[in-house]
């Protein structure tokens, strides 16, 4: 009877030990599962850093490399260079201490960026970067380090910087102020005169003048095709303004359909000398700044 006893309890507990085994295994192999899953994210997220077109570079809190991007390589002149495990710093010794306190900051939870910013290299050059800076965070919520994302711009930034002084160039070109002689000058108007060339004209105008000192300035409008009351009203301020300086305008050039069009806007063109043409204009101004000379010794 006690035999049959023994033998009645140790059969469940086999069965428990049993159940207990298919558990752990069961439990390793959703493990290795998982495992393998991260490993593959891992490397899917590792391709996609390295491979992506953009700049990016992966950063521990030691501020050395995990991952970097072909792109990151390119840009910075490391094609060639095993950078994985090694010191941003000691690859960039040129970083400035503001972009290390940027990067402090990140390391701290804060995100920043900047659109365009002047990198001065370690070889005199100065690249143009926009960048962005954020922290990575490890399957635990903590703080692994930094993501750089940065794009070289200098390229676009030259262009951009041509384009303007084109752009000023051709404004300058488009309102020439020309010295004919001691105390006189002339800016002959082509095209249309909008809000924009007005003021652009009225500041190189009152410059000239203050330089020049001059004491007649004759706005040539023969190549204005259209006056509008806008630009009538422009021409009003830059003659006000000039006044200001001591000096007086002469509006020359006005052709009939032009002369009727300020008639019928009823735009008063009180305080501006008007003449025919430029050459009228001239003569005007030659004869107001003999009247002006004082006489020979």
């Amino acid at each position: 009877m006690t035999r049959q006893t023994d033998h009645t309890d140790v059969v469940p507990e086999i069965q428990r030990l049993r159940q207990r085994v298919q558990e752990l295994e069961q439990v390793e192999e959703e493990r290795d599962r998982l495992q393998a899953a991260l490993r593959r994210s891992e490397e899917h997220a590792r391709v996609f850093v390295t491979y992506t077109p953009a700049a990016v570079a992966m950063l521990d809190r030691n501020m050395c490399y995990v991952l970097a991007s072909h792109q990151w390589l390119a840009d910075f002149g490391l094609k060639d260079t095993d950078i994985i495990g090694r010191n941003h710093y000691e690859l960039f010794p040129e970083i400035p201490e503001h972009w290390r306190a940027v990067h402090r900051r990140c390391l701290a939870g804060a995100s920043e960026g900047n659109d365009e910013e002047p990198f001065p290299r370690a070889d005199g050059r100065v690249d143009w970067v926009r960048w962005k800076i954020f922290p990575w965070h490890t399957p635990s919520g903590e703080i692994g380090g930094i993501m750089l994302f940065t794009e070289v711009v200098t390229e676009r930034k030259r262009l951009e910087d041509t384009l303007r002084m084109q752009a000023r160039t051709l404004v300058e070109l488009s309102t020439p102020i020309v010295p004919i002689s001691h105390g006189v000058l002339v800016l002959p108007l082509v095209g249309v005169l909008d809000a924009a060339r007005a003021q652009q004209m009225m500041d190189s105008l009152l410059s000239k003048v203050v330089e020049r000192q001059a004491r007649v300035a004759i706005i040539d409008v023969t190549g204005v095709p259209h006056i509008d009351t806008s630009s009538a009203s422009a021409l009003l301020q830059v003659a006000r303004a000039v006044r200001l300086l001591g000096a007086q305008v002469v509006l020359t050039g006005i052709r009939p359909e032009v002369s009727r069009a300020i008639v019928g806007l009823d735009i008063d063109l009180a305080g501006i000398v008007t003449r025919r043409d430029l050459q009228s204009g001239i003569a005007f101004a030659t004869a107001a700044g003999s009247a002006a000379a004082p006489p020979p010794p």
